[in-house]
């Protein structure tokens, strides 16, 4: 790792470190304290939010490195195919709920079943940076996820109920920070809740496993349609596994 890898993983290791104990903290007080007045009750939800905002900012961040030529080492291992979609919906679950988001899912038995070789927690990352994504444009409606095999290759779709993607956007959705630009602004408002790389990371990710990440075309919503090889682990450029230890 060279000297600027090191000194930002330091300070985001830090960072995060002070911030879930700060949000620790809050989350105690808004339990446990049952004196408190509906003013000092809001403002800490507040900090709640903001906080909660900022841990997704810096995981975002941390993953920044897919972005550049050299990216992180994967560390593959063999999993189920329903595995891998069961921890996307363990990860994104209390987002759902919070944004009041209708989660539906297709996934069959055969499909579940399906055996592949990969990174599993690069490979839930992506997959829940783009349901995230698609909460965001579908604000109190439905997310669609389909997750299938074609030809021996597992497929995730991921479609919303948001409103249609300009093409001139479309051109630029996997340019770093353009999918804010398809976020309604009534969802965040001033706030961020994504610093707008999640989309390029994803496909980053998927390419790095010898698949790739895509539009389907639509008439309504977004669809994005992500396409996880079946390479055997030979087949997939990897670093050694202690690299990656060093980088976490």
């Amino acid at each position: 790792m060279s000297v600027d890898e090191v000194f930002f993983d330091r300070v985001a290791h830090d960072l995060r470190g002070e911030l879930s104990t700060m949000l620790a903290g809050v989350h105690y007080l808004l339990r446990f304290g049952r004196d408190l007045s509906p003013p000092t009750r809001e403002m800490l939800e507040r900090v709640s939010g903001a906080g909660e905002r900022l841990t997704r900012m810096l995981a975002e961040l941390d993953d920044a490195v897919w972005l550049l030529d050299t990216h992180k080492p994967l560390v593959l291992a063999s999993l189920r195919f329903g595995d891998l979609v069961d921890e996307v919906m363990t990860r994104i679950e209390p987002t759902v709920k919070t944004r009041g988001i209708r989660l539906v899912l297709e996934q069959t038995d055969a499909d579940a079943a399906a055996e592949l070789v990969g990174d599993v927690d690069l490979l839930a990352t992506a997959l829940t940076s783009i349901v995230d994504l698609a909460t965001l444009r579908a604000p109190s409606g439905t997310v669609h996820v389909t997750a299938e095999t074609r030809d021996g290759a597992p497929i995730v779709r991921v479609r919303d109920e948001g409103e249609a993607v300009p093409k001139d956007v479309l051109a630029r959705l996997f340019e770093p920070f353009v999918e804010r630009e398809i976020v309604p602004r009534e969802t965040h408002g001033r706030r961020k809740l994504r610093l707008g790389i999640g989309l390029p990371i994803a496909r980053a990710i998927f390419e790095a496993h010898g698949g790739s990440l895509v539009v389907d075309p639509s008439d309504t919503g977004l669809t994005l349609r992500g396409v996880i090889s079946l390479r055997k682990a030979s087949e997939i450029p990897v670093e050694p596994e202690k690299a990656r230890a060093a980088s976490g």
